[in-house]
């Protein structure tokens, strides 16, 4: 292009193709404008190199300073990560231990229940025992036309003997009651 010799307008696209207004033979530099002789705010080779020694003497300064920085904040959590692992050994050993005091406690319940069960079993063999010989007894008594009565005290001035059936039965059924009130 012409650069900045021609204003724009309409004829300036004309202008721009006469090679006598645009100077196509020359070109132009690029960039800045000083003239040469002028030495002006220009630094030498050495101050240059220096100042650039300086900045990245500043800049490395500054880089080990943040490394430091970085480095110590990476001990800090190291330490930290540390300390939480052994935190969690700690809670995982107390968490195995009460899951191991768990089933420990399980099996005792388990063993607990099945001596429930068995003693249950066992105790309604024993009433079960209990009332077929008062049947039986009772069957003894009616076909013999004795009084119950009669014989209750009659057996209760007899020491020696078992207790009446009468007595058994009441005895039976407190010793139920008190087996179901065990058993809730």
């Amino acid at each position: 292009m012409a650069g900045n010799l021609v204003k724009e307008d309409s004829s300036s696209v004309q202008d721009l193709q006469d090679p006598s207004i645009t100077c196509s033979g020359h070109k132009r530099r690029r960039g800045s404008v000083q003239p040469s002789s002028s030495r002006a705010g220009k630094k030498s080779k050495q101050d240059i190199d220096r100042d650039h020694r300086a900045k990245k003497k500043e800049e490395t300064n500054d880089l080990k300073k943040e490394n430091g920085i970085l480095q110590e904040s990476n001990w800090r959590l190291l330490g930290k990560t540390d300390q939480m692992m052994m935190e969690l050994r700690e809670r995982g050993e107390e968490v195995i231990s009460l899951r191991i005091m768990q089933d420990r406690q399980n099996n005792s319940i388990r063993e607990l229940e099945e001596k429930l069960i068995a003693l249950g079993k066992q105790h309604q063999q024993e009433i079960q025992a209990l009332k077929e010989e008062l049947e039986r007894q009772m069957q003894l008594c009616s076909s013999q036309h004795i009084d119950m009565g009669i014989l209750g005290t009659l057996e209760m001035n007899n020491p020696v003997e078992t207790p009446a059936p009468a007595q058994a039965t009441s005895n039976f059924v407190n010793s139920d009651v008190h087996f179901a009130s065990q058993m809730a």
